[in-house]
């Protein structure tokens, strides 16, 4: 790739602002470069494939089969890559068999591990908690096969190195480390060493990672980015410390000595369109996404979070049991990454496998890693400017009758009822589509006349999509119960917002009267 290093730092902060997508026959046009060279290391990044069965006879749509792993892995095929990394949950319930149903898509698409032509393509997959203790959500494994002897024979986890052997023909290591064209992988599983001894927990994120690094980190050529996989985030860094599935920190300390480290994550499911997906600070950090469903910001607003998604900890079902909307639906959102490595720079696609769209503009890394970092998250929010609704659009405002979730406390002891209220129902309509404002949650305000309010956080229609995605140009809405709202007339503010908190401007409705709460539902 032709960019020399000199030039491609004389335009500091400002510059890397401004660079567009480019990658095989995209440009730079902002800032004249062009990437016109054969890449030096190419590979696919996905996460959370959580496979259950093999896809015959079935539809890509569907869930569980492994039809869109394979569709992500002929895409990563025709793009040349050198290596496929899995950032872990491959086989959703931990058993063999859907193991092997993970195989069976990369086999097809990589028999022997290489391309018709002969060319090697590597594994850098890493288990999850999916992968791990699966076989035990829901009880699973005992309700297939209730005998202990039986059941052990399905279960991944009772024997992990053998079963690892026999499907994708490599041994099996807790830790490993991998070399692709000279560039460096390193694997941490989700895996205690304990086998079927113990049920639910974690493992050690980052103490095999450090004992590694103090051996053998000198011998890394810090002029080369290495590549480091874990299921969890590591702590403080994608999506900032308030992120779900976050590990215990100690990844993050061992990585921080690295500027030349990117370490890649799972778990969460988050989107990529959340450009706080990555993160720079002391070595680079990305969250993977998953090839199965779009994950919801559980905990970002506790305790009650968003009206259309779950919440978090032990009483998140008193929340979620009062909220009159049902839960966002995304699993029509499957996405990956195509990560290009060149000698001064790394070129990042976003993509989504069920709609075949680009999620945005490319994400370009400057190397070697150097500063400004134009992935911090202060840097990053410089560019992303607030969310905008069309000119001259409104609010629609009318009165349904809708039903409040329910729900009871894990012991079922307590339980709320789902009962139908008289509801007022906000509708706002699709934000402007800028790539440089993505609208990320929308704010609802009720408001009465005496100046007291109820706010609710929706996560809008699209959010997780392309911005030429259908669902990115439909409507969004917020339902609020009359019983829930002050007497007499309110009216309605609804604030668009980035991922990064930018605030646009309201749209307010008129002043409505609510019906009484115990009067007939109009509308």
């Amino acid at each position: 790739m032709n960019i020399t290093r000199r030039r491609f730092f004389i335009g500091g902060a400002a510059a890397a602002g401004a660079f567009g997508a480019f990658g095989g026959s995209r440009f730079f046009c902002s800032a004249g470069f062009k990437a016109d060279g054969v890449p030096k290391l190419r590979f696919g990044v996905v996460s959370d494939i959580h496979i259950t069965k093999v896809g015959d006879g079935e539809t890509m749509e569907s869930w569980g089969n492994n039809l869109t792993f394979r569709h992500a892995l002929e895409w990563f095929r025709n793009q040349n890559v050198d290596a496929v990394v899995i950032a872990g949950d491959m086989a959703d319930n931990g058993m063999v068999e859907q193991m092997e149903a993970v195989a069976q898509a990369w086999y097809a698409v990589f028999p022997g591990d290489r391309y018709p032509d002969g060319r090697p393509v590597e594994k850098v997959f890493v288990l999850g908690n999916h992968d791990y203790h699966g076989y035990l959500y829901g009880d699973h494994a005992a309700k297939l096969y209730p005998d202990m002897t039986e059941r052990a024979k399905h279960v991944l986890r009772s024997d992990f190195a053998a079963r690892w052997k026999r499907i994708f023909n490599e041994n099996y290591s807790r830790f490993y480390c991998k070399n692709v064209k000279g560039y460096t992988f390193l694997g941490q599983h989700w895996d205690d060493g304990k086998g079927m001894e113990t049920k639910y927990g974690s493992c050690d994120f980052g103490a095999e990672l450090q004992s590694f690094l103090d051996a053998k980190g000198r011998m890394l050529d810090p002029g080369l980015p290495f590549f480091y996989v874990q299921h969890p985030h590591p702590k403080d860094t994608c999506y900032g410390p308030w992120a779900w599935g976050h590990d215990n920190g100690k990844a993050t300390k061992a990585l921080s000595a690295y500027p030349n480290a990117i370490a890649f994550s799972g778990h969460s499911h988050y989107t990529l369109t959340d450009e706080r997906s990555i993160w720079q600070g002391a070595f680079t950090s990305v969250g993977t996404s998953s090839l199965r469903y779009t994950g919801m910001p559980y905990d970002e607003f506790p305790p009650v979070g968003y009206e259309n998604t779950p919440t978090e900890g032990s009483q998140a079902w008193r929340y979620d049991a009062v909220k009159l909307m049902s839960r966002f639906a995304s699993g029509d959102c499957r996405q990956g990454m195509l990560w290009s490595v060149y000698d001064d720079c790394i070129v990042v696609r976003r993509r989504e496998f069920l709609s075949n769209l680009d999620l945005g503009d490319d994400w370009v890394l400057p190397l070697p890693s150097a500063e400004p970092k134009p992935f911090a998250f202060a840097e990053r929010a410089k560019k992303f400017h607030a969310p905008s609704f069309p000119s001259g659009a409104g609010l629609a405002v009318s009165t349904v009758k809708a039903k409040n979730r329910g729900g009871k406390s894990r012991d079922g002891k307590e339980s709320i009822p789902a009962v139908e209220k008289d509801a007022l129902k906000v509708v706002a309509p699709a934000a402007v589509a800028d790539k440089n404002a993505r609208l990320y949650k929308l704010e609802f305000a009720a408001e009465s006349r005496d100046g007291s309010k109820r706010t609710k956080l929706i996560v809008p229609e699209g959010f997780n999509h392309a911005l030429g995605h259908k669902k990115a140009a439909a409507s969004s809405f917020c339902l609020f119960a009359c019983d829930e709202l002050p007497p007499g007339e309110v009216r309605f503010a609804v604030t668009p917002v980035n991922c990064f908190g930018a605030r646009g401007t309201p749209l307010v409705s008129g002043w409505v009267s609510r019906p009484p709460t115990d009067g007939p539902s109009k509308g």
